[in-house]
């Protein structure tokens, strides 16, 4: 079955295969609605919508060994929405509407022969689970440093769905100068998953059981330990199904009151309410922690379903929590956590006319977020429904060097041996997740002021100030963190609260947010074939919380122990310090109905009617966070000290603090040296900490640690669209649009932050572009294009 070699010379052991493996990308979607006007008080719509996207991936090694990566062959993504909406006058000051609205997500990505669970049998791989439909196939054997072999088999498969229903009404009821609305929404949420990295396991052949004796160069090979059945590692995965519900409700009343002709006062206040998710089988567990968190010492409490009392948690796994001081308790509430019952949002704002000519506004409001998704946390990915089981080869000894064979780890036999006493009997510092037991819900206080001025009468001019706090946002900590700092290369494991467990991901509401914002604006209407809209924002915004997306944790990588969540207050990493913008369209004066030009039919076909229009966007740079050069401490990463302005150039390198570092650039913000490295300063050396010696001092771990992340600021941004464009009427309103689009239009570079974020004497060096949504840079594109409307 395994490909032959097709490039090369005759005999030739190695890059001797090449192969172009195809994709194909089906979409198919559609959109349609219809609208029935019942009667004069009644009208309704309903609309579904469909998009169906099947991909299928060409396979290096054939249908059956496989040879690709996550997933494999097979990918497909099903969505599909439904919203039906009435709306009844009951009178000229008395209305309501009604909405249904349905969303379902489904989406696989599966290996070859996923529904095939005799393959593996009929190849002489014996002890493959079945697993059921969606995880047949093969195992994955890998050859570690192979020569002329890759891997075949599958590496994992994934299945996710989800739906959502929701209900709403609206009411709306004008009583004199006060114009009332209020209204009702509860949604039903359902998720299901089904991750399986590894479900039918993992064969790995380094070399080792070929390789000569005493030999100091490579001797062995993979693929020669895997024709003598000698494997020396050996893994497989749980594949838990994960079926969570939860309800997201809310209701709201607001009085938009317009005292005066000038003056407009609004009131308004809503709840929410986010019930926390449950898993429908009782398959979840919670990790809590009590305190104690001292060098093996925490205490600590394993919380499941009551209805999980015949669950087999495995005696391994009882012992391990029995020795950290973890006990095992089952309750009656299946979410395992409590939700927050007093979600009352406020909402008030103003509009007041100063004059004809000048307006001012104010609006302030609490919006509350939901239960944020933190990533592969969910309680339903714990033990023992998730597991992970690894074997190695017995060590070896002079003249013996035994593999997993002499265990019965064989292709014959499979993982079997070993795991038939169930995979809940695999216990290895388990890592596990938890929520807070008291959800607090993240929300946010939005405020805002603005003045908007007439300057003429196609003229406007807005000047606003625009800010938000966020609180109770999500972090991502883990309670069985190291409480203190070691010398590099010590192991840790026996200094964790809990020695036996492995990292546990707590979700802990604590974290905030703040943004506040300068807005200028000057927007003018089309007036003599122009019209434009040119913003300006000066922002800042910290957290210590975020990453870009919004769902890493707030200081993953340092000691959450000895650095507290507000040292770590910062800028935040999408923070973007100021920004320009103009967006403008110009019709050309040329031709029948505009300035010039406008007496001859054949002028105006050439030059009549043309519009143009050009949009250019500057902003400045994203933080990021510097690193130092030397060996740091082991219990926490350190950062670089900023002892001077980054962005000073020339100086004297400190080789005491830096040795590495023997001169400064003379000239920043370049490809080269976009900062200064001789303007920061390393920490302590984790070298000073000698032994099992250990730092708890706060004070003294950040000496070790270094200061504040993302206090320096990358390469900016500048770009100029501009397009130009006709339309050539066809018949009546039909019409052939000739358009030029150009992106980019100066080709403008734009270089991501520096790749060597260190201080040593490539550091801030810059070796790529920024790269954008549609994941490629931002080179200068030109497109030209016809469209018909009719």
């Amino acid at each position: 079955m395994y490909p032959q070699p097709n490039i090369g010379v005759a005999g030739q052991a190695y890059n001797n295969y090449r192969t172009n493996v195809g994709r194909s990308d089906n979409t198919i979607q559609w959109d349609q609605r219809i609208d029935w006007n019942l009667s004069q008080r009644d009208q309704a719509y309903a609309r579904y919508s469909y998009a169906h996207e099947i991909i299928q991936h060409g396979l290096p090694l054939g249908p059956i060994l496989d040879g690709s990566g996550f997933g494999g062959e097979s990918d497909t993504n099903l969505s599909q929405n439904f919203m039906l909406s009435e709306t009844h006058i009951f009178s000229p000051t008395l209305t309501n509407e009604f909405r249904f609205g349905y969303n379902w997500i489904a989406s696989k990505y599966l290996q070859p022969n996923a529904n095939n669970n005799t393959l593996a049998g009929s190849l002489g791989l014996g002890g493959v689970p079945n697993l059921g439909p969606g995880l047949g196939g093969l195992p994955l054997g890998y050859f570690d440093g192979a020569i002329g072999v890759n891997q075949w088999g599958s590496v994992g498969t994934q299945d996710e769905a989800q739906n959502v229903y929701q209900i709403l009404d609206n009411v709306t009821k004008a009583i004199g100068n006060h114009s009332l609305k209020a209204g009702v929404s509860f949604q039903a949420l359902r998720v299901f998953d089904r991750y399986a990295a590894a479900p039918l396991g993992q064969y790995f052949y380094n070399g080792q059981f070929t390789a000569k004796v005493g030999s100091s160069i490579t001797t062995g090979a993979g693929t020669a330990d895997f024709l003598a059945d000698s494997m020396h590692q050996a893994d497989i995965y749980t594949s838990p199904r994960i079926n969570d519900a939860q309800w997201y409700d809310s209701v709201y009343v607001q009085d938009d009151w317009k005292i005066t002709h000038r003056l407009t006062l609004n009131l308004g206040v809503r709840y929410d309410y986010y019930q926390p998710y449950k898993e429908n089988a009782g398959n979840q567990a919670n990790f809590i922690s009590t305190g104690n968190l001292g060098i093996g010492t925490g205490t600590g409490i394993y919380q499941l379903p009551s209805r999980s009392r015949n669950q087999d948690l495995g005696a391994p796994f009882l012992a391990a929590l029995a020795k950290d001081n973890v006990t095992v308790q089952y309750v009656d509430n299946e979410r395992l956590a409590n939700p927050q019952t007093t979600n009352f949002a406020p909402r008030i704002g103003f509009a007041f006319s100063l004059d004809p000519k000048t307006v001012i506004r104010a609006g302030y409001g609490i919006f509350y977020g939901g239960l944020q998704s933190q990533g592969n946390t969910n309680l339903g990915t714990n033990f023992p429904w998730s597991n992970d089981v690894y074997l190695y080869a017995p060590n070896c000894e002079t003249g013996n060097c035994p593999s997993l064979a002499s265990e019965d780890v064989n292709l014959e036999n499979g993982l079997s041996a070993k795991t038939s006493v169930g995979l809940q009997n695999f216990v290895s510092n388990p890592g596990l997740h938890g929520i807070d037991p008291n959800v607090k819900t993240p929300y946010t206080m939005s405020y805002n002021m603005s003045v908007q001025r007439a300057i003429t009468n196609n003229l406007a001019a807005t000047v606003s100030y625009v800010g938000n706090g966020s609180r109770h946002l999500s972090l991502y900590c883990d309670p069985n963190t190291i409480r203190g700092l070691f010398a590099p290369g010590v192991s840790t494991q026996q200094y964790m609260p809990f020695p036996d467990l492995s990292g546990i991901g707590i979700i802990h509401f604590g974290g905030i947010s703040n943004y506040n914002a300068l807005q200028a604006k000057l927007e003018m209407r089309t007036s003599h074939g122009l019209s434009f809209l040119t913003t300006y924002t000066w922002a800042h915004a910290l957290d210590d919380t975020s990453d870009a997306g919004g769902l890493s944790t707030a200081i993953g990588d340092r000691n959450m122990a000895l650095i507290p969540y507000n040292q770590e207050y910062t800028n935040s990493p999408y923070d973007i310090r100021q920004r320009v913008t103009l967006n403008g369209n110009y019709q050309l004066p040329f031709g029948r109905g505009r300035r010039f030009l406008n007496n001859s039919g054949w002028t105006d076909e050439l030059v009549g009617g043309w519009s143009t229009s050009l949009t250019f966007a500057a902003q400045t740079g994203t933080p990021f966070t510097v690193s130092p050069s030397i060996s740091t401490a082991n219990g926490g990463s350190a950062r670089a000290i900023l002892v001077r302005d980054p962005f000073a150039k020339g100086g004297t390198p400190d080789t005491v603090n830096n040795p590495s570092l023997t001169s400064c650039p003379t000239e920043v913000r370049t490809k080269a040296n976009w900062y200064n490295p001789c303007s920061f300063a390393n920490p302590l050396p984790g070298n000073l900490i000698t032994g099992s010696n250990i730092v708890t001092n706060q004070q003294a771990a950040i000496a070790y640690l270094g200061g504040r992340s993302n206090l320096i600021y990358g390469p900016g941004y500048n770009a100029v669209n501009m397009s130009l464009f006709k339309n050539f009427t066809i018949f009546r309103e039909q019409f052939l649009q000739f358009r030029a689009d150009a992106f980019n239009l100066l080709n403008h570079p734009t270089w991501a932050n520096p790749s060597n974020q260190g201080i040593g004497p490539q550091g801030g060096q810059i070796t790529s572009e920024k790269f954008f949504q549609n994941n490629t840079p931002d080179a200068r594109f030109l497109q030209l294009s016809l469209k018909y409307s009719f």
